[in-house]
């Protein structure tokens, strides 16, 4: 989840970055005020319960650059970050949608990627990094931690990792949301995306085996099947709707999630992102943090390879690590444009930062 009140406040000001160049003097007085309006206490966005993964797929930045061990999350670490978890209440949700209809003009009930982004991630606790949350042993003990605090879970994950009798006890545990990712629905396409255990028919008879356990057991999971727009060729568009069109009478939340740091893996020069981020800025360094498996604070979920470090959590409490130093240098990196050579968010992260509204 992240911080839905900074979201709102700081909409004014995104109107002001967004509608015309600024200049330097300007620029320095919006960090300013940036920095007034983000709370002191941060919101997790995400917690990566474990890195292990035995995927290959050609998007993800795990399969080229990581180097990391692969780990689990210390059971004492879960809890204590848990423990820190700020959930949203049902007021505070309604108020935020009710503006996003009012004031940003925007539908969070809308099928589709921004709708997932402002409905499902604003309320929820997401539980994946760059591993499969099903390869986590512990998977379902931490669902239960969290059921027990009364926070709202979600996570990602490809079907081929997951086995359904596991996936019925995390829905039993109070998986709030279950994402399925399926990019092709062709064999030999998905398996060259994905990797050679990726297989469609298996992922979706798995699903559909989901889809009634939850009608039966009368489970509130939402399934979400969901697919990268990776447009390497005309017929893959029309994929798009046909996937679409098999979901669309069923239970699901089945959408098109544009394709995240394409520098990674480019097929289409002139493939727009649909996200909402397409036409602002990153606002990670004042929205939200992000926590490693070993306890490593990152701004956000693009950090695969713990190339942006900004604390940990086994050292430094989490208000200490999103106050301190680091941080602050960290977001004036953001809006000045001065980031040290080779920098990830300058270098290889195609998100607009607030640094290149600068006349």
């Amino acid at each position: 989840m992240y911080d839905i009140n900074f979201f709102k406040r700081s909409s004014d000001i995104k109107k002001k970055i967004t509608g015309r160049l600024l200049s330097k003097k300007e620029a320095e007085d919006i960090s300013a005020e940036l920095d007034i309006l983000r709370d002191r206490n941060p919101f997790i966005y995400n917690i990566e319960t474990t890195n292990y993964c035995n995927m290959k797929c050609v998007m993800c930045p795990r399969t080229m650059f990581m180097t990391r061990k692969n780990i689990w999350i210390n059971d004492d670490l879960f809890e204590k970050l848990t423990d820190k978890v700020r959930v949203h209440d049902e007021k505070s949700l309604n108020n935020f949608w009710s503006w996003l209809e009012k004031d940003y003009i925007y539908d969070p009930n809308e099928i589709s990627e921004n709708g997932f982004y402002f409905s499902i991630v604003s309320k929820s606790l997401v539980l994946h990094g760059f591993g499969e949350p099903f390869l986590d042993k512990k998977l379902i003990e931490r669902l239960e931690i969290c059921k027990r605090k009364k926070i709202p879970t979600y996570f990602s994950c490809t079907p081929a990792t997951m086995t359904v009798e596991k996936a019925k006890k995390a829905m039993d545990a109070g998986l709030g949301v279950l994402k399925f990712s399926l990019d092709a629905m062709d064999e030999r396409k998905i398996q060259k995306i994905r990797g050679k255990r990726a297989n469609f028919e298996d992922a979706v008879n798995k699903i559909l085996e989901l889809i009634e356990y939850k009608k039966q057991k009368n489970l509130k999971t939402l399934l979400v099947p969901c697919m990268i727009d990776l447009a390497m060729e005309e017929k893959d568009k029309e994929m798009h709707k046909e996937f679409l069109k098999f979901w669309s009478d069923k239970e699901v939340f089945a959408y098109i999630k544009s394709q995240d740091n394409r520098w990674l893996y480019e097929n289409d020069k002139n493939l727009k992102s649909q996200s909402h981020y397409a036409s602002q800025y990153c606002e990670y360094p004042w929205l939200s943090l992000t926590v490693m498996a070993d306890g490593s604070v990152v701004p956000c979920t693009q950090v695969s390879n713990n190339e942006l470090v900004l604390g940990n959590i086994n050292e430094n409490s989490l208000e200490e690590i999103w106050n301190g130093k680091k941080y602050d240098e960290f977001r004036k990196m953001h809006v000045t444009g001065n980031f040290p050579k080779g920098h990830k968010c300058k270098e290889k992260c195609d998100m607009k930062k607030l640094y290149q509204y600068l006349d």
